[in-house]
C-alpha cells in the first residue's frame, strides 16, 4: 500500500481544496475577524463536497478494480483492498484538516 503516492489527482487535489479552510482557520486564530469567520463557511461546504467527491472517486475505482478480477483469490482481493485505501487516505486526511480548521476557529472565538 503506498497511502498518498498512490492516490489519483482528484483525490490530491481535494485534499489540497480541504486544506484551505485550515490555512484561514489558522489566521483566524491569530487575526480573528468577522471577515475570515464569514468566510470559513463558504470553505467548509466546498472542503466538505470536495471530500464527498474524494470519497466517491475511491469507491468508484474500487469497484472498478473489482470488475477486473477474473475470480475470488486472496491476491485479487489485497489489490482491491490496496486500491479502496489508497482512494480513501485522502478522505481521512480532507476531513481531519477541517477538524483543526474548525479547532483554530474556536480557538479564534475564544480570543476575540
Amino acid at each position: 500500500m503506498k497511502g498518498f503516492a498512490g492516490a489519483s489527482f482528484a483525490s490530491l487535489f481535494g485534499l489540497f481544496v480541504c486544506s484551505v479552510p485550515m490555512l484561514v482557520g489558522a489566521w483566524f486564530a491569530i487575526r480573528p475577524s468577522e471577515q475570515l469567520l464569514a468566510l470559513m463557511r463558504p470553505l467548509t461546504l466546498g472542503a466538505i463536497f470536495a471530500a464527498l467527491c474524494s470519497f466517491v472517486l475511491a469507491l468508484a475505482n474500487g469497484f472498478v478494480a473489482i470488475s477486473t478480477l477474473s475470480g475470488l483469490d486472496l491476491q485479487g482481493v489485497r489489490v482491491v483492498g490496496a486500491v479502496f485505501m489508497e482512494g480513501l487516505a485522502p478522505v481521512v486526511a480532507s476531513f481531519a484538516s477541517l477538524a483543526v480548521a474548525w479547532f483554530c476557529v474556536a480557538i479564534g472565538m475564544r480570543r476575540s
